[in-house]
């Protein structure tokens, strides 16, 4: 383990966040917590451009997680909305950071839509980015932190897949239809499902903090993607559910616009090259006990 550290923390009361939050404080870090609202130890607002600078006072480094929801019908409003909530932070947080003596480091969410919406073979952080929305919003919302990099901060960008956990997510919507007996593949089903256990994935942000030899993009998925068949046959396994019910992805699409082509139809094979090769040991690598362990 590391020496301790003070760690500011945006979007801790999340998915992420909160596990994380308390992942860190048991291993003896201090956590400050920035928030919209009164519940965090600082305040800011991102649309507004105004943060409490003293939250960034002393920090050793920055977790940033907050950001507009994407899983939700995309207008031309929302999708500015999408953008704008992850690139404005993090310039907010790049500008504080920046003024101190001691530049933070920086570690942020972003995900595997780097990578595009179809790729035939499988990618890693060594790929070139791919086309949609998403792939644009997360080059933005990286590349609003080249501040930081430019002036000596560790930056890592953990571009994450899917996070299996019952409390919120992908897993979260699909579990009632899917307990109720009448889940199934979505389109065709041999469209690639990258991963992670929301466990694993609070380690990774554990890990990130702790390994200085963690920096740049880094895939934070588990080691094997599988199809979106096999998602739907562990899942009502795991549930001793049937799964004899498809969504065509015409209905996706009438149901989901353009988000759910570049979400739920997606199809991406991720591999986390950069962790295997910084010796990162995941606790669930198997899509079975992951979803044991997530319902």
């Amino acid at each position: 383990m590391s020496q301790p550290k003070t760690i500011l923390i945006t979007g801790a009361s999340g998915l992420i966040g909160s596990p994380l939050c308390l992942a860190l404080k048991a291993r003896g870090h201090t956590v400050r917590t920035l928030s919209r609202g009164d519940g965090g130890d600082f305040q800011w607002d991102p649309a507004a451009g105004t943060m409490d600078a003293s939250a960034v006072e002393g920090v050793d480094a920055i977790i940033h997680l907050a950001g507009e929801s994407v899983a939700q019908r995309w207008t031309a409003a929302v999708k500015e909305r999408i953008l704008n909530s992850r690139v404005a932070s993090t310039r907010l947080l790049v500008e504080g950071a920046l003024k101190q003596s001691k530049v933070p480091g920086y570690i942020a969410a972003s995900g595997i839509s780097y990578y595009g919406i179809d790729r035939e073979r499988s990618v890693d952080e060594s790929s070139e980015t791919g086309r949609g929305f998403l792939a644009e919003v997360t080059r933005q919302w990286e590349g609003a932190a080249q501040q930081l990099e430019t002036a000596g901060s560790r930056c890592v960008y953990l571009r994450t897949g899917i996070v299996l956990s019952a409390k919120g997510g992908a897993l979260a919507k699909m579990l009632l239809p899917f307990k109720m007996g009448v889940g199934g593949r979505i389109g065709h089903g041999q469209q690639k499902m990258s991963w992670i256990s929301l466990d694993d994935l609070v380690q990774i942000y554990v890990f990130a903090v702790e390994n200085e030899a963690v920096r740049g993009p880094i895939n934070a998925v588990a080691p094997e993607p599988v199809s979106n068949n096999i998602f739907t046959k562990t899942l009502g396994k795991v549930l001793h559910r049937p799964t004899i019910f498809p969504m065509p992805a015409l209905v996706v699409e009438s149901l989901f616009g353009e988000m759910g082509r570049e979400t739920v139809l997606s199809n991406l094979g991720v591999k986390p090259k950069r962790l295997v090769d910084l010796g990162f040991q995941w606790q669930q690598p198997q899509l079975e006990t992951a979803l044991s362990k997530s319902i």
